[in-house]
């Protein structure tokens, strides 16, 4: 699953670390969690078969970053989006991200801004 190679990164990167610490869920934030924290979700995805057996694959992941403040949660989708805008190794050829919707939720009274990662990979 390419979204944990995806996670590993923005575990790994400071600025990510510094907003919400290890709070990256799947899909969506649960029950009483604490706040700021992350979400990824795996928006689409294609395939590309070769004749020598390889399979280019790229996927689209929304990154949100959930907060109180509209502030500390574009800040953590800014986070995001340096820590993966251009990466590569492990898993991950490359890595573009574009900037995404800005949410709020209000019965949670939350915030939520996406960055979409578009992440080239190969399958085995």
């Amino acid at each position: 699953m390419i979204e944990s190679a995806v996670v590993a990164v923005l575990l790994a990167n400071a600025g990510v670390a510094a907003i919400v610490g290890d709070r990256i869920t799947p899909v969506a934030v649960r029950g009483n969690a604490t706040l700021p924290g992350m979400t990824f979700a795996r928006q689409s995805g294609s395939r590309e078969y070769s004749f020598g057996g390889g399979v280019e694959a790229t996927v689209l992941i929304g990154i949100t970053c959930w907060s109180l403040t509209y502030p500390q949660a574009r800040s953590g989708a800014e986070a995001a989006r340096a820590a993966l805008d251009k990466y590569n190794g492990g898993d991950i050829d490359i890595v573009a991200v574009t900037d995404g919707s800005d949410l709020y939720d209000p019965e949670a009274d939350v915030f939520g801004c996406t960055v979409v990662a578009q992440v080239h990979y190969t399958e085995a």
